[in-house]
């Protein structure tokens, strides 16, 4: 459980794409995770079992999600995905992303 957190203060895992991953606030059932992408960075399809809830802070990328194609999100969009649902990212510019998990994502501990 993490109670507060501050993004600049939080030391980022670097993901096998490149994009930077800090674990912010969590605790028993939900999760905020801040993600920052270089361009061209390409977060290949995948599935979990959590359901997503994420935010564009800044940028601009390409999320492919299955049953509902690929939608172009800049700033200000929010998207879901579903548990279990295929999905990636394309990223076309420099991005920052806030995603909610829920439950937990364990394998980012």
């Amino acid at each position: 459980m993490k109670i507060l957190a501050d993004a600049a203060q939080e030391t980022p895992v670097i993901t096998p794409e490149g994009a930077e991953r800090r674990v912010l606030s969590y605790g028993a059932g939900l999760m905020l995770v801040e993600f920052t992408f270089k361009a061209g960075i390409v977060a290949p399809m995948h599935s979990h079992p959590q359901e997503q809830v994420g935010y564009v802070v800044s940028g601009l990328l390409d999320l492919t999600m299955d049953g509902h194609g690929t939608q172009r999100l800049g700033p200000g969009a929010s998207y879901y995905v579903p548990p279990g649902t295929m999905h990636g990212v394309t990223i076309l510019e420099p991005t920052v992303l806030v995603d909610a998990f829920t439950p937990i994502r364990d394998d980012f501990l």
